[in-house]
């Protein structure tokens, strides 16, 4: 008996946070993709406190369900209801628990922003040359590309460099 009350608590707790997620709410104007892309097709314009279904989540999008529509959001366009502010939190905290379970260490990290880091920081930035002359000590001759390319059957493609401008 007492073996089943732990991984029912566990049960219980991953239920009770998946349910405490599946609604939210536009928090501004947006609009539903076909796919997780910012190029993808359009299929709905969403106003802000429309009310959603949260299908699934990858990387920074959120599938979702809008009345009859389905489709992907970004992330920071919902605010997910009735749950509380370490939901996230505790998602993580299961999701590691599991991959101990598992004997697993992995799982992956999505960022959507650059922390920590202010305006001043972006303006005083220097190049590493240790790390830029490493980098340089990488570069392959033509020959050398085509010999390992050929071998591996690709193809040929040209790339135009970019001017220090940042044109083509």
């Amino acid at each position: 008996m007492k073996r089943l009350v732990i991984p029912i608590m566990l049960a219980s707790g991953i239920a009770g946070t998946a349910l405490a997620q599946t609604q939210a709410t536009v928090v501004r104007s947006t609009e539903l993709k076909a796919k997780p892309f910012s190029d993808a097709e359009t299929v709905k314009a969403l106003k802000e406190n429309d009310k959603l279904g949260v299908l699934s989540r990858k990387a920074s999008w959120t599938e979702v369900k809008a009345q009859d529509n389905s489709g992907w959001v970004k992330m920071l366009s919902i605010r997910f209801e009735g749950g509380d502010l370490n939901t996230k939190a505790n998602d993580e905290a299961l999701s590691g628990l599991g991959n101990l379970i598992k004997g697993s260490a992995g799982g992956s990290t999505t960022t959507t922003a650059v922390k920590g880091w202010d305006k001043e920081t972006f303006k005083n930035l220097s190049p590493n040359q240790e790390r830029f002359q490493k980098a340089i000590g990488f570069a392959v001759t033509k020959s050398d590309a085509k010999a390992f390319a050929s071998q591996k059957e690709l193809s040929d493609q040209e790339q135009a460099y970019v001017k220090a401008d940042g044109s083509k």
